[in-house]
């Protein structure tokens, strides 16, 4: 199991609090302080973690309402910057010096018709202290008179603005960030797909466990490309810097790890500024998540990559040497030390037809925005890579969740089969469930443990559900329903599930209906929804939904005291297993209920007891 440490903020805070004036304004070059024509330079890593610096003159500075929207406005130049094909992704956080003093952060790129050189932002210190600190007491009010830049219009864009726009509009200088960009390793394919840009359900026939409890918080998994980050075209391979903190310092890179083991996802950047175990890096936010416990990483440089798109450092994650316990505006601010929570993910997956098992084990981040993408794709990867095929097939599939706070272990088997992609339900399943505990309404579960066991055959085992016939065309409450469900195995026999039902003597609606399914059902209109009295119940629930190998013959009646004429509840149902096969379509018939018993009986046939097949 990850080791696991607990980490208070109140901790940060009073640590922080403590050296809120321990600040030397000598060590700094403050924005009031800042003028036009200034020199300085910047320092970072561009190849082989060896820290070079760049020259920065002044430009300039943007001031707008509020400190975090101010800026430093700058020209690049020199060897590393023409190396690096310009300011490269990864560069954000770059310490900038002016006199020996630091101004700030890297963070931004920028694009302006006046400037023929590389320009970028720099963010001011103030803000980054703050974060640094989690405290305003050390700060001072910067009030730019003399650098501020006039008639200068200044527009915050997505990405890289276009040449043409750049030069229709000389007095506007656009920026864009400098971001950080994603490593990955060992994910590949779609399963990078599918981490930036999510999954959609479009399409998906199966019904969801999360789906039918009609409870909680449903997040949409959109990927980790809409918090803004970017993915690497090309995944970093090598050895990683040596887990020694004392590679963390002012120009150097560090790492934010949000997965790590048999597959690993992180971001890289730039250390602005550094007091004992404390740093600030990026000049800008990560995920912009606030609090935060991220493992904080030692990283290699191999080189920096030219790119008309963006230039970008290509390096490797190496081992978390503390947490990254704040993701603000200006800057993300660390602690070296205790490394942070991560959930233990082991999947196992079995391939049937070519008797190969594998095994993957990944730590993830505990972090409810960006799980679900995390585990949709290193599941879709953990399949794939062991079937080393795309296609039909069916999946066996148990999951086991653990959590500090759960009261006991959720444990779940299911069974799914698709004609065009086997890998898509087991994982869609299991980011579901985690994602609906997380944002369950009770308490954080503090997940530490989740298991996925899945066996897969490129054999469709699905038990289609025929025709449905009942002994009567008519009944009353307290008749007896006998049925027939004709059942077909793909390209496979037919047969026959016989079973009964009994109508409650005291139910009373004009009609009811009889339904053959496989799996779960949605919530009917006549229906409440389930009320959970704490996580417990969640679990349970979760637990007891039908699993897709189990065919379910459920009564339901109309609500006669319902405003919507078509409010079916359900009143009893009978179950039957089919292990390894999932239960697919349903039949359902809608027949009268006559209150008059009587009247019910003289309605029958002479021979009616019998009916089709008795």
């Amino acid at each position: 199991m990850i080791k696991r440490f607990a980490l208070f903020s109140c901790l940060l805070l009073t640590f922080a609090s403590s050296l809120a004036f321990a600040y030397d304004r000598s060590d700094f070059l403050f924005l009031d302080e800042i003028e036009i024509g200034m020199i300085g330079v910047g320092r970072t890593i561009v190849a082989g973690d060896v820290i070079e610096e760049f020259t920065v003159d002044i430009l300039g500075v943007i001031d707008q309402a509020g400190t975090l929207s101010d800026f430093i406005v700058v020209r690049v130049s020199g060897d590393l910057i023409g190396r690096s094909g310009g300011i490269a992704q990864g560069m954000s956080g770059s310490p900038v010096y002016v006199n020996g003093k630091l101004i700030g952060a890297l963070s931004r790129a920028a694009n302006w018709s006046k400037a023929i050189m590389p320009i970028g932002l720099v963010t001011p210190i103030e803000p980054m202290l703050d974060v640094l600190d989690d405290a305003r007491a050390a700060s001072i009010a910067a009030v730019p008179a003399a650098a501020v830049l006039a008639d200068v219009a200044f527009v915050q864009m997505g990405s890289r603005p276009s040449d043409d726009l750049v030069a229709a509009l000389p007095n506007v200088i656009f920026s864009y960030p400098v971001s950080t960009p994603l490593i990955t390793t060992g994910l590949t394919g779609r399963s990078l797909d599918i981490l930036m840009s999510g999954l959609s359900s479009h399409g998906l026939s199966a019904k969801l466990v999360t789906d039918v409890l009609d409870a909680g918080i449903q997040p949409e998994i959109r990927g980790l490309s809409s918090l803004g980050l970017t993915l690497l075209p090309l995944a970093g391979t090598g050895a990683a810097t040596p887990a020694d903190p004392a590679t963390l310092i002012a120009g150097g890179s560090v790492g934010v790890a949000l997965a790590s083991g048999d597959i690993s996802v992180g971001s890289l950047g730039t250390i602005t500024y550094r007091d004992g175990d404390l740093l600030v890096a990026y000049g800008h936010p990560f995920i912009n998540n606030g609090s935060s416990q991220f493992p904080l990483t030692s990283v290699s440089i191999i080189d920096t990559m030219k790119s008309f798109q963006a230039s970008f450092k290509l390096g490797t994650l190496g081992d978390s040497l503390g947490t990254i316990l704040e993701d603000r505006a200006a800057a993300i601010g660390g602690q070296l030390g205790p490394v942070a929570d991560l959930i233990e993910l082991s999947l196992e997956v079995r391939d049937a037809d070519r008797d190969l098992d594998r095994s993957y084990s990944v730590g993830l981040v505990d972090e409810p925005r960006i799980l679900p993408e995390l585990l949709l794709s290193t599941g879709f990867q953990a399949i794939d890579t062991t079937l080393d095929r795309l296609g039909q097939g069916t999946v066996e599939v148990t999951y086991q969740i653990l959590g500090d706070n759960m009261p006991f272990p959720l444990e779940r088997k299911d069974v799914f089969f698709s004609s065009a992609d086997v890998a898509v339900y087991a994982p869609w399943q299991l980011a579901s469930i985690v994602a609906f505990l997380q944002y369950n309404a009770f308490e954080d579960p503090r997940i530490t443990n989740i298991t996925a066991s899945m066996q897969i055959t490129e054999e469709i085992k699905g038990i289609q559900i025929g025709a449905l016939t009942l002994d009567r065309p008519i009944y009353a409450p307290g008749d007896t329903i006998h049925y027939e469900v004709a059942l077909q195995t793909f390209q496979g026999e037919a047969s026959i599930e016989r079973g009964s039902l009994l109508i409650p003597v005291n139910l009373v609606t004009d009609f009811i209906v009889i339904r053959a399914y496989g799996g779960p059902r949605y919530l009917e209109a006549g229906e409440t929804a389930a009320e959970f009295e704490g996580l417990a119940d969640l679990v349970e629930a979760i637990e007891q939904i039908p699993s897709y190998d189990m065919l379910t013959v459920e009564l339901f009646a109309y609500d006669l005291y319902s405003v919507d004429p078509s409010a079916l509840f359900g009143v009893t149902e009978a179950t039957y297993e089919f292990p390894g096969y999932g239960v697919y379509d349903e039949r359902e018939i809608v027949v009268p209920l006559l209150l008059d018993a009587n009247t019910a009986t003289q309605s029958q046939p002479e021979d009616s007891s019998e009916g089709p097949g008795w």
